[in-house]
């Protein structure tokens, strides 16, 4: 089991960033979290086979996080693809994302196969999946639309990603005692966190570990890595495309 960190930008990516993802690999299969930019040319080139995708978690409705979700499945699709993915998200991302998929008369797409939806309840501790030694738990952010943060409970750990959000309780509520915090680090705009501002969070929840993501184009790590450590007190990195988090 692990878990890569796909893209790290936030809306404006750059040369060294792609829009923020991560993919979760148990059991042999993936779940992919964000579909931005392009996952299947993101998965192969890490070596990761997308047709072992089982399910993919939107965290909200903005395009930098569901844009890419017609031509992932497309893709799959195209490579013939028979078995049921699940996309999961709170309602209002799931209704856009399906509103998305209709634009390109998916429907009528000769042998395409099930999508399963699941509208996530904006609740603290809902459950995104459960099964053969992976938990995935979401809660309720603050952010300018409705927002789930997801808690990632694998056997070798605990990993929770903020998906885009203001430093909040709910947050550090649910990120309390792991082992890793994926945490945005836009900079100080409305639902969004400044690096010191994830770094709070990380102190408060006592993780571990703190990692952000979501940065601005072209951003300097030491700055953005200093900054949080005026809040925290344990290691902090600058994520990049590509790394691996467990």
């Amino acid at each position: 089991m692990a878990l890569w960190l796909l893209g790290t930008s936030g809306a404006v990516p750059d040369s060294q960033r792609d829009y923020v993802a991560l993919v979760v690999e148990h059991a042999g299969r993936l779940i992919l979290i964000e579909a931005g930019g392009s996952p299947l040319h993101r998965l192969s080139r890490m070596g990761l086979d997308p047709a072992r995708l089982e399910g993919v978690f939107l965290s909200h409705r903005h395009p930098d996080h569901l844009s890419a979700l017609p031509v992932l499945l497309m893709g799959l699709w195209l490579q013939r693809r028979a078995h049921p993915l699940w996309i999961a998200g709170p309602e209002d991302a799931v209704e856009r994302a399906q509103a998305l998929l209709e634009l390109f008369e998916w429907r009528s797409w000769s042998g395409m196969f099930p999508v399963n939806w699941r509208p996530i309840p904006l609740e603290h501790g809902a459950v995104v999946e459960e099964s053969e030694g992976i938990r995935l738990m979401a809660a309720p952010v603050s952010h300018s639309v409705p927002t789930l943060a997801l808690r990632i409970e694998l056997p070798e750990g605990v990993a929770v990603y903020s998906a885009d959000t203001a430093p909040c309780l709910e947050m550090i509520r649910l990120a309390r005692g792991a082992d890793v915090l994926i945490h945005e680090a836009t900079g100080a705009y409305p639902g969004h966190s400044p690096p010191e501002g994830a770094g709070w969070v990380a102190q408060e929840a006592g993780v571990r570990r703190l990692i952000l993501v979501h940065v601005p184009p072209e951003v300097d790590p030491w700055e953005w890595k200093a900054r949080a450590q005026e809040a925290f007190v344990g290691p902090v990195e600058v994520g990049w495309d590509g790394m691996r988090v467990m």
